[in-house]
């Protein structure tokens, strides 16, 4: 027979040898997908490995010990970073980059004072901010959410 033991979550009682609480969802045991190495815990909730010292790319599938595959956690259309940062550093002062991530507004603003000089000065520190996030952040603020 299996003991059971809290959930590091939510403080339910689950079997020691569930690889996801039925209560919360959250994942208490599962192996890396890079190294094999079992995760448990907290950690198997945010996918980080002590073997492998990092983080299971995001948006890959999680296998389960029963072999089922997960629904990916990502929803949505994703924009490329390298082409927001090239339309920047090229027609950001028309606003083109603005268009591409789905911020008509603020694409039409820079569009009618590109006159000034002003937007493409904005546009090269634009550039900068993107180049400068990493993918994971840069697909969190700029995610479509039609799905």
């Amino acid at each position: 027979m299996t003991e059971t033991v809290p959930c590091p979550f939510c403080e339910s009682e689950i079997t020691d040898t569930a690889k996801k609480c039925r209560h919360c969802g959250e994942w208490v045991s599962r192996d890396c997908l890079r190294c094999g190495t079992p995760i448990r815990k907290q950690w198997a909730a945010r996918g980080y490995c002590a073997n492998c010292e990092g983080r299971e790319t995001p948006g890959r599938a999680l296998l389960s010990a029963l072999g089922e595959t997960q629904v990916q956690a990502y929803h949505g259309v994703r924009k490329s970073r390298s082409v927001s940062v090239g339309l920047s550093l090229v027609l950001g002062g028309i606003g083109a980059h603005k268009f591409y991530l789905e911020k008509p507004g603020a694409g039409l603003a820079y569009l009618l004072f590109c006159w000034t000089g002003i937007p493409p000065l904005l546009g090269l520190f634009e550039a900068v901010k993107y180049i400068r996030m990493d993918d994971e952040e840069f697909h969190q603020r700029f995610l479509r959410r039609d799905l």
